[in-house]
């Protein structure tokens, strides 16, 4: 069964959906070296981070919960929790990354009701009112978000009922997929060794396809490119000496210090960076409380 995005008139409540999953852990290997200080779901957007932008938007179901899978600075992802949602919050601390179903597994008591999962290193104007309804009209018991193929980057696709979609990173699932994960003591393979445990006990996917825009911003220079196309950015607090070159577009975080006689040109610079006078910087990124000379 497929449904496309439509406007959805019904409002929801946490009777509907139980809580919302944050994936946040992982090593995050796309997109070092930035991911070597901060989890890439920290990296800015706009006014707030990537995982602040996707708490906004999963809030309008008025989920029950919402948790956060973490294996790397886990209170500066609860700080950042705390800044958008009110609600109850679950970290679900990993000493190392479990993968998805082992997360699932792990956790399985939590997962009672239908709970959204969702990646966090990307931008999507997420139509979730609408899968949402689909999903509990359907009957689903597991449905994914799929959308068209991105024009950058090479992505696997992804076969539902028989076509070849782009996922998009978000899933629906009821508390019997994530059962599967315990009682199979799954721990990879979301869309392998899950999918062919949820098959053999009756559970296919569905999707809901949505031609909303979706930016992936998991590897460096494809985050650059997406953030710069917002224009430039200099954050308040920001230290910017008399004589610095800002050139093209440009993104200056917080608490940095730009001497005189830098170059900055077509390039992101993360919260707490200083580059000394002479240092340039040209169609790259600078990551968190880096120094540059």
């Amino acid at each position: 069964m497929t449904a496309t995005g439509k406007k959805s008139t019904v409002k929801y409540s946490g009777r509907y959906i139980q809580g919302v999953l944050f994936l946040t852990a992982g090593y995050g290997t796309r997109a070092e070296p930035l991911s070597f200080c901060r989890p890439k779901s920290l990296l800015p957007w706009r006014e707030t981070t990537l995982l602040g932008n996707l708490i906004d938007r999963f809030a309008s179901v008025n989920p029950d919960s919402m948790a956060f899978n973490a294996s790397r600075c886990p209170e500066l992802i609860l700080q950042e929790v705390r800044r958008h949602w009110n609600g109850r919050a679950r970290m679900l601390f990993e000493e190392r990354p479990l993968g998805l179903p082992g997360t699932l597994a792990m956790n399985r008591k939590l997962f009672k009701g239908h709970w959204i999962i969702t990646n966090t290193d990307m931008v999507l104007d997420v139509p979730i009112e609408e899968m949402v309804e689909f999903h509990l009209m359907s009957g689903s018991r597991w449905t994914v978000l799929t959308g068209n193929f991105p024009e950058y980057g090479e992505y696997g696709s992804l076969s539902v009922n028989g076509r070849s979609r782009h996922y998009l990173g978000v899933s629906i699932i009821s508390p019997e997929v994530a059962a599967i994960c315990s009682e199979k003591q799954l721990s990879t393979g979301f869309f392998s060794s899950l999918r062919s445990a949820a098959a053999a006990g009756g559970i296919f996917l569905n999707e809901f396809f949505t031609d909303t825009s979706w930016l992936d911003m998991g590897e460096s220079h494809i985050f650059r490119k997406h953030l710069l196309a917002q224009g430039s950015y200099i954050h308040p607090s920001a230290v910017i000496i008399d004589g610095a070159d800002l050139e093209g577009f440009y993104w200056i975080g917080s608490s940095c210090i730009i001497s005189s006689d830098v170059l900055i040109r077509d390039s992101v610079v993360l919260e707490g960076s200083e580059l000394l006078s002479g240092a340039s910087i040209v169609n790259s990124v600078l990551p968190w409380f880096s120094r540059r000379s």
